[in-house]
């Protein structure tokens, strides 16, 4: 499975599991969602290549955005996602830290 599948279907898994709050909650942005995005593509390839080039990680940051755009779990990001988890998952050190601040 390619990186930007496994970030795709990482991250569905993550938005599926998001606490959705009532109330006066901020949300994340659609601009938000793609940095969370972007983070998490980051921290996934860093963790599976500590070496990875800068190169390297643009181009699954690129390769998940565009996969990204045609999955509807990662339309209801700015949906599911508060602007309280977002500040911690963007963060976060690693995979693990960030998938728990979106549980």
């Amino acid at each position: 499975m390619t990186t930007a599948l496994r970030v795709v279907r990482g991250l569905f898994f993550v938005l599926v599991l998001a606490p959705s709050l009532a109330g006066c909650v901020r949300h994340a942005t659609a601009a938000e969602c793609s940095a969370l995005l972007d983070r998490y593509v980051e921290l996934l390839v860093r963790e599976q290549d500590p070496k990875a080039s800068d190169d390297e990680i643009a181009k699954q940051k690129g390769l998940t955005r565009e996969k990204a755009s045609h999955d509807a779990s990662f339309a209801s990001c700015p949906r599911e996602v508060t602007s309280r988890s977002l500040g911690c998952a963007m963060g976060s050190a690693n995979v693990d830290e960030f998938e728990k601040c979106l549980e």
